[in-house]
């Protein structure tokens, strides 16, 4: 993990899996995902990330998939920056 406190919203990140959990929403969702917001998640700092593929819905209505990811020590992912 590559922590970076400067990223902003708008940003890339790449998601690595350290779970089965992880592995799969990566299989499902993609590995590049983008920052929509920083906040607390469990108490800690993290990030709200949204997939860019549609992914997520019935055939007809795909939507993006969401979660929170953990700055620091996420349990079901490690990541780094996607910006280049």
């Amino acid at each position: 993990m590559l922590y970076n406190e400067n990223m902003e919203r708008d940003q890339h990140i790449r998601l690595t899996g350290k779970t089965r959990h992880g592995k799969n929403r990566i299989h499902q969702h993609g590995d590049i995902w983008l920052v929509v917001s920083e906040g607390k998640f469990r108490g800690q700092d993290a990030w709200n990330l949204r997939s860019l593929a549609l992914t997520e819905g019935p055939r007809d209505a795909k939507v993006h998939d969401g979660r929170w990811v953990l700055k620091v020590n996420d349990p079901n992912f490690n990541w780094e920056s996607a910006n280049g």
